[in-house]
């Protein structure tokens, strides 16, 4: 059933012309080797995609769900980080896209799109009016957009997806306000690109493994907050968490280190929460093409809604 719902939702990007693209590059603001696999970037050919056609079949009936999933963009995004992401998810049958929620700096909301009940893997886009503010911030605007969906739609439970900052951002609520049970339930969360040891030097020279089994070297104030709330991170909200590499000897994205991105997961697997990432590699693991990549769509696709 795995391989049939990936066969078939790489058939569905295929047919897609042209993918959107943020020309506008995001700035900011570990874990144990059998938990990450690196994913070359390059698109299937068109043998693999006859295939693929061949053994297709309708992949919402592998798993059908009626929770919404939130993409929140990083510092300096804009309406176009996730844009393109939502746009392909929808043209193959994997999402609608329901709402796009604005939150002012004073956490009031507003919104455009149309929200129903019973909608099948609805797509919540939220943009911060101040796309240039702090972790902390933005970590009271994300719970102000979970408490409005809440009181206004009944809303119990999401899937949050963060870029850059936006993964920073949401990992700093969920230890902050993750386990308030006025406000709906993170069922699964997804970093792509995300610094969670920020921009510090120091660490060039340390092993994947050594980081995965003993954390980085040199922390940064942010990930010192993170060390210290830790066990505040909801027992029950499981995490992927998207890398990139452009194999070009910058060991990054381009933008964010590697060992800056990995670095979660030596916190998130030493208290025993449910972590796994992966690794993108190749030119299009360029920082600002990660929510462009369609080895990224599957990813998030799979992790959110497959078997």
């Amino acid at each position: 059933m795995r391989k049939t719902f990936l066969f078939t939702f790489m058939v569905a990007l295929l047919s897609i012309v042209s993918l959107g693209c943020q020309s506008q590059s995001e700035r900011s603001a570990g874990s144990i080797n059998e938990g990450r696999s690196s994913i070359e970037s390059k698109t299937p050919s068109t043998s693999e995609a006859a295939i693929s056609s061949s053994e297709s079949t309708d992949p919402l009936t592998t798993n059908q769900t009626t929770v919404p999933t939130l993409f929140i963009h990083g510092y300096e995004g804009t309406k176009g980080t996730f844009d393109g992401m939502l746009s392909r998810l929808e043209v193959s049958g994997l999402g609608e896209k329901a709402l796009t929620v604005t939150v002012q700096p004073d956490g009031s909301i507003s919104e455009t799109g149309h929200w129903q009940e019973q909608s099948t893997k609805p797509l919540i886009q939220v943009l911060f009016a101040d796309n240039k503010n702090n972790e902390w911030n933005q970590a009271d605007w994300i719970k102000a957009v979970l408490s409005y969906l809440k009181q206004t739609y009944q809303i119990d439970e999401v899937n949050l997806v963060g870029h850059s900052m936006g993964g920073v951002s949401s990992f700093r609520y969920l230890v902050t306000y993750g386990n308030d049970d006025s406000l709906p339930t993170v069922d699964k969360f997804i970093a792509i690109g995300a610094p969670f040891n920020d921009f510090v030097t120091g660490n060039e020279t340390q092993t994947l493994d050594a980081l995965s089994q003993n954390g980085p070297s040199v922390i940064s104030e942010r990930y010192g907050d993170f060390s210290a709330a830790i066990q505040q991170y909801p027992s029950s909200t499981k995490m992927l968490n998207i890398v990139g590499d452009l194999q070009d000897g910058s060991e990054g994205d381009g933008t964010v280190p590697i060992r800056s991105g990995l670095a979660i997961g030596y916190l998130m697997q030493t208290n025993g929460l449910d972590y796994h990432d992966e690794e993108i590699t190749g030119a299009q693991a360029h920082h600002s093409q990660l929510h462009e990549n369609i080895k990224v769509d599957k990813l998030v696709a799979e992790f959110l809604w497959g078997n």
